[in-house]
């Protein structure tokens, strides 16, 4: 089957994608796209259309009617590098849906530079079937994104005690104040970060607007010292409600940016602290979080407050050579 290329999905298409992903995660318990992804396709964000971004692409697979598989493609600002996801329905797998998605993202990304640009993909979970395809097209693994968790019980180990600096201050995100400011400190403490470190305003928004965003659960740490506050840390938690109200709801640990002129002095520690509590006094009885495996000072931190690794999710890339 040849994928159709688009660059906007309907909302009929959007419901597509949706029941195939909700599909793939029940087989291979655990989600197959990414929150970005989802947001692209449009199913952030119930009875709202996807966003049309320039730089993004939706390829659909459909056998006798049914959508077999969706990859996404979204192309970095610089031209030399795309990523991708995808997802192929489990009752039309080994029948070479996964390879020719694959293939309509290479050839998607040819079209889209003259350059040899370098395609990753994101397997979410580190699946056989995802090690398989790579491997036959010639991709190697570069990268390791860490799940961890560790329990909120009462019988679990006690968060440690923490303070604040005299001239410091904690308060809760506020809407239509607080965006530019965050923006900022998040550039700053993720400006290697390939995902986190291009947050833009209309990320900012998009998610803000999304039904499980809490202001209350988006903690910011304040330097009151001088003539104006300076917002030093923050960490953005986040509760997705369920469907099924009888299963017990999870925390994340979704965003935690200390600004570096004031790393080194215990606030990394100190607002995850105070967003596990807060999590916590909501009765929620577990947290987790995302982590590369190559940040050891982040791993170490979460390693201290008794979080544990729980799952990897895998990129593999290779270079795609495109037409001179």
């Amino acid at each position: 089957m040849k994928p159709e290329r688009v660059e906007r999905l309907t909302e009929l298409q959007v419901s597509e994608v949706g029941r195939l992903a909700e599909a793939a995660t029940e087989t291979d318990k655990v989600a197959p796209l990414s929150e970005q992804v989802l947001l692209s396709a449009g199913q952030g964000h119930p009875g709202t259309s996807p966003d049309s971004n320039p730089g993004s692409v939706h390829l659909l697979a459909h056998s006798g009617g049914h959508l077999a598989g969706y990859a996404h493609l979204e192309l970095d600002p610089d031209g030399d590098t795309a990523t991708a996801e995808l997802v192929v329905d489990p009752s039309f797998r080994r029948h070479g849906t996964g390879t020719s998605l694959l293939r309509a993202l290479e050839a998607s990304l040819a079209t889209r530079t003259s350059r040899r640009p370098r395609l990753q993909l994101w397997s979410h979970g580190d699946l056989g079937a995802a090690r398989a395809l790579a491997s036959r097209a010639g991709y190697s693994a570069t990268r390791e994104l860490w799940q961890m968790r560790r329990s909120l019980r009462s019988d679990a180990p006690v968060l440690p005690t923490v303070t604040l600096p005299e001239g410091f201050s904690t308060r809760h995100f506020v809407v239509g104040r607080d965006e530019e400011a965050w923006l900022r400190l998040n550039a700053l403490a993720f400006v290697d970060h390939p995902e986190q470190g291009r947050i833009t305003r209309q990320d900012l928004d998009r998610r803000i607007e999304q039904e499980w965003f809490d202001a209350s659960g988006f903690i910011l740490i304040e330097d009151n010292r001088g003539p104006a506050p300076v917002l030093v840390a923050s960490h953005w938690t986040k509760v997705v409600p369920v469907r099924d109200p009888t299963v017990t709801t999870e925390g994340e640990v979704y965003v935690v940016g200390v600004d570096p002129e004031y790393q080194g002095q215990g606030f990394g520690l100190t607002v995850t602290v105070l967003g596990l509590a807060y999590l916590r006094e909501k009765g929620l009885t577990e947290a987790m979080l995302y982590v590369d495996a190559d940040n050891p000072a982040a791993v170490a931190t979460y390693s201290r407050l008794d979080f544990a690794r729980s799952a990897v999710d895998i990129m593999y890339s290779r270079i795609v050579h495109t037409p001179m």
